[in-house]
């Protein structure tokens, strides 16, 4: 029996009832092939494998998503999203101001935790904070353009908390029920001013020593652990739910299977449309316009 199954249908959103763009979505037309790959590949991968993609699934959280304004290095890059991997974060975004701007992947550092993430980009940072705004995130910003002492600053303008605050009563009552999403910037320039105009709040790092700034990879790292092991816990955010969990495994097995779209013309060429919409994660498509 193949362990993935859980249901026999997908209970969220369609793409014509979904009331969020952060929501996870199957289009009416597609509904019924719902868990149609995990069960034509269930001979290719071994059970074992399947399992784990399960467990995985059911660790993973929907509750903070990492945004990374023009960062291009493709070390740093690489770096969050091996930590956001790491950490069950699942959704992680990117906003470009040049369409065709684009970064590389560090395959020695990455370690190929971008097949596991649904990452998307924009290129508008007024559309990025609607849409997260609209979709219940308050926006926590981790560093101006000069680096200039940015605790400071925010104390000044937004709530400020650092690392080791996360867990606190003040910070659960700032955040409430919302969901938290994080702005890191650019390596050399930090994040745009613009986003002071969307911004709940202020995250940083307490450091001691002459330095005023982390490599943007480290602090994201630092923050995403303390949002994971100290805030989350205190919450009431849930967990994926059992079909959700199944459209990441289905959504896993489609990219990490060999020779997927072969076997599944061989067996179900019905199943193509479905296959490619899962494999491609359009089933989260928050910043389309």
């Amino acid at each position: 029996m193949n362990p993935v199954r859980k249901s026999t249908k997908w209970s969220g959103p369609s793409d014509n009832s979904r009331t969020l763009r952060t929501d996870y979505f199957i289009p009416a037309d597609l509904q019924g092939d719902f868990g149609g790959v995990s069960s034509a590949l269930s001979g290719v991968l071994t059970e074992q494998r399947i399992v784990r993609f399960a467990e995985v699934a059911a660790q993973r959280t929907r509750s903070v998503m990492p945004v990374f304004e023009s960062t291009h290095h493709s070390h740093n890059i690489s770096a969050v999203l091996r930590t956001a991997d790491a950490f069950g974060f699942q959704d992680v975004s990117f906003v470009y101001h040049q369409k065709d701007m684009k970064f590389r992947l560090s395959d020695s550092v990455e370690r190929g935790s971008s097949t596991w993430l649904t990452a998307r980009r924009t290129t508008s940072i007024d559309h990025c904070a609607a849409t997260l705004k609209a979709s219940g995130y308050k926006i926590f910003l981790v560093s101006l353009p000069n680096f200039a002492r940015t605790s400071e600053h925010y104390q000044r303008h937004l709530l400020s908390f650092a690392a080791h605050e996360i867990g606190s009563d003040e910070f659960l009552k700032t955040v409430g029920d919302s969901r938290i999403a994080l702005i890191s910037g650019n390596e050399k320039f930090g994040i745009s001013e613009d986003w002071t105009r969307h911004a709940d709040g202020y995250l940083h790092v307490a450091m001691n020593g002459f330095v005023e700034s982390l490599n943007v990879s480290v602090c994201a790292g630092i923050l995403l652990h303390a949002l994971r092991f100290q805030w989350l816990p205190r919450t009431h955010i849930q967990a994926l739910s059992a079909s959700e969990q199944e459209l990441l495994v289905e959504h896993w097995i489609a990219r990490s299977c060999q020779n997927a779209r072969q076997i599944i013309e061989q067996k179900t060429p019905l199943l193509i449309p479905w296959f490619e919409f899962v494999r491609a994660g359009q089933f989260y498509a928050p910043f389309e316009k």
